[in-house]
């Protein structure tokens, strides 16, 4: 599948939550080839964002040819992203990645942290309708939480209070889950991988990428007995797959 480099206007922006921006861009050729998993390399069209070096985001929806990403502000390049209006161009480089593997299993279980958000949500929408779905999402307080089944924020301030991963034993006993899926900050993914151990277990990882494309070899991650870029051969990885020990 080729990867196409565009520069494309916003078409609709909002903000579910403070440091938070939903960008909406019209393709309907790349949103026709976005599925969960995959990502695309941002940056806003920008005469100071010119050196700067592109965001890999996730996709979080695809509506009728509408792409929808999520960008947290943490840096000048997502500040930049975040401060889009509609009709301001963004530069991007995509789809990129491989996918979530949708499987036909009856209990399934979604677990997110932070900004690992939007590419779970978006594989809730395609997983099979016989499935029943259980999505379990933490972040730091209730700025960074967004509709999902089961909320745990780390200052109590909605939900359970804790980590997330502090709920994953009850709900998977209470709930016989089969299958596992998840995606945020790699201490709580190597956590989650440990209480999940024997259920199938696929996860997106977060990595630093420089390229986006396999290029530069800056996303590296251990996998069996080699080393796998996270934006070429991943970012989906089955978790029983991966080093996590040396990660």
């Amino acid at each position: 599948m080729s990867v196409c480099q565009k520069t494309l206007p916003v078409t609709g922006a909002d903000t579910p939550q403070p440091g938070y921006r939903v960008l909406w861009i019209e393709d309907h050729e790349l949103a026709a080839r976005c599925v969960p998993g995959m990502f695309f390399e941002l940056k806003a069209d920008r005469r100071d964002q010119a050196n700067r070096l592109y965001k890999p985001i996730s996709v979080y929806q695809v509506r009728e040819g509408r792409m929808a990403f999520m960008v947290k502000e943490v840096g000048e390049g997502s500040k930049a992203l975040c401060s889009l209006q509609p009709g301001d161009g963004v530069r991007l480089i995509g789809p990129l990645g491989n996918a979530f593997p949708l499987l036909n299993v009856q209990n399934i279980l979604l677990v997110s942290g932070g900004v690992g958000y939007p590419p779970l949500s978006f594989l809730k929408s395609c997983l099979p309708p016989s499935s029943r779905v259980i999505h379990l999402h933490g972040g730091a307080s209730a700025k960074d939480i967004f509709p999902c089944d089961i909320v745990c924020t780390e200052d109590g301030s909605a939900g359970s209070k804790g980590r997330v991963t502090d709920l994953v034993p009850s709900v998977i006993a209470e709930n016989r889950i089969q299958l596992v899926y998840s995606c945020g900050p790699q201490p709580m993914l190597k956590a989650l991988a440990r209480m999940v151990e024997g259920i199938p277990h696929f996860v997106s990882l977060e990595a630093y990428m420089a390229c986006g494309i396999g290029v530069c070899y800056g996303c590296s991650v251990p996998v069996g007995n080699e080393f796998k870029r996270v934006c070429k051969d991943g970012p989906v990885f089955n978790a029983a797959d991966i080093d996590w020990e040396k990660l």
